[in-house]
């Protein structure tokens, strides 16, 4: 997807990159786009025999009113995107443009009004900083959060350009891990005061990984552990070199969080599957492709490549959220044939369509074209994906903690072979009330490939 969904609490902190979509000439030009959406809806809309027969699209002030107006009520994510942004994403994960700059901080607040940090990217100064996931803001600018509002946090900030500073004081987390012996050791968070710059976000489409050594009935296992953000182009050569390494330190596990994870290009999950599947599923079905009645010649079905990091594994942890979507789904579903694919967390987004991007007038048309099925033809998951276990997602709580309520049931299958059912429905404690999605023009995006008109 172009910018991550994500329905917890999010300051605004991160620049918003929302733009007119109809810049210059609205007459003319705008007509000329609802043109040309009237004609790419009906050749390849997923539902297009539920249009109207004849859409005046001189109702329409827009293109995007006249989609909207158009949507299936299943349709969530069919939108129009600028050019410009949608390809410095996918290509690079660019997410701010020259003009502006961000910390790159993505927020929770307790009902209590602390403030914790969900993530941030490594490469960024924040993250270089410790301002990640788990670490408290304590105050911004000498100012304690817990005295203001959200609003005036936001104003504390700044503009949202490049070079202005501001400072934190930061309490990092205690984070309890297991060594190479598999026993459990303490690691001392520390309160500090650092200063950092807005700078160019770019997105890492992996945020964390390590392995974990643990015990199971006296041998020591390997645990592979990846927080994986986005599947943007990108995430290629970053996969190959994290599972090339996992795979170098004997790992047999993995633990993949996909919970803040919404989507993107299809040609990186197929790969992600290709490290991940047992090689005897090779060149087996692992997705397919069905259009509407006037595209049925574009129905494909995908085969599955093994890669050379792959790690011939027969079982998978996905851990997940209701911002888990699209991309994240299809490979969940797409696995289930071929391996025992556990899932924890909470139940995902639902997403179970596809879309391309058609190009025209600077503007990337993602309109849901194709539903996506897997090997057994299953993938009608709307409601979303359910979990073989539940558990919160809690931000006070640093990636590596083997005490995070998702990570934590997946280790204790691995160790024991049960999930906990005692600290099964644990959950972060958020306010839902007083913040917005971050930048949801681009909610959710699964993009095949960019695909042309046909007249």
């Amino acid at each position: 997807m172009k910018k991550l969904l994500f329905l917890v609490i999010t300051i605004q902190l991160f620049i918003s990159c929302n733009k007119e979509e109809d810049p210059i000439a609205p007459t003319i030009t705008s007509g000329i786009n609802k043109v040309y959406l009237n004609n790419l809806m009906k050749q390849w809309y997923l539902w297009n025999d539920e249009l109207p027969e004849t859409i005046d699209i001189d109702k329409y002030d827009t293109q995007n009113t006249m989609l909207e107006a158009l949507k299936n009520d299943q349709d969530r994510w069919s939108l129009i995107q600028d050019k410009a942004e949608y390809e410095a994403y996918y290509q690079s994960g660019t997410v701010t443009d020259e003009n502006t700059g961000a910390h790159g901080l993505y927020l929770s607040v307790f009902e209590n009004g602390d403030l914790y940090i969900r993530f941030t990217y490594p490469g960024s100064q924040a993250f270089s900083n410790d301002l990640d996931r788990g670490s408290k803001i304590n105050k911004i600018n000498d100012v304690d959060v817990s005295t203001v509002t959200t609003e005036e946090i936001n104003n504390l900030l700044g503009a949202n350009v490049k070079g202005v500073t501001n400072k934190f004081e930061i309490t990092t987390p205690d984070i309890y891990v297991y060594n190479d012996e598999g026993a459990l050791e303490k690691q001392d968070g520390v309160t500090k005061t650092i200063e950092i710059s807005k700078e160019a976000v770019v997105v890492a489409p992996i945020v964390h990984k390590n392995v974990i050594t643990v015990n199971r009935n006296g041998q020591k296992v390997k645990v592979g552990h990846l927080v994986f953000m986005s599947f943007i182009e990108t995430a290629e050569q970053a996969l190959n070199t994290a599972f090339a390494e996992f795979k170098a330190e004997g790992v047999s596990e993995v633990i993949l969080d996909l919970r803040y994870n919404g989507g993107g290009r299809v040609n990186i999950a197929a790969q992600l599957s290709g490290l991940l599947a047992p090689t005897e599923a090779n060149g087996k079905d692992l997705f397919r492709y069905r259009h509407n009645n006037r595209q049925a010649e574009e129905n494909s079905d995908y085969q599955l490549e093994i890669e050379d990091a792959n790690l011939n594994l027969d079982r998978v942890f996905m851990l997940t959220t209701g911002n888990t979507a699209s991309a994240s789904e299809l490979m969940i579903n797409a696995l289930r044939p071929f391996m025992d694919v556990q899932v924890i967390g909470e139940r995902t987004h639902g997403k179970p369509v596809g879309s391309y991007g058609f190009e025209n007038n600077n503007f990337i048309y993602s309109i849901i074209s194709l539903r996506i099925l897997n090997a057994n033809n299953e993938g009608n998951y709307f409601d979303g994906l359910a979990v073989d276990q539940v558990a919160g997602d809690d931000p006070s709580y640093n990636w590596a903690d083997t005490r995070e309520p998702m990570l934590y049931q997946a280790l204790q299958m691995i160790q024991n072979g049960a999930y906990d059912g005692g600290s099964a429905a644990r959950k972060g404690h958020f306010d839902l009330d007083n913040f917005k999605d971050h930048d949801d023009k681009y909610k959710n995006v699964f993009i095949i490939d960019k695909k042309e008109l046909k007249n």
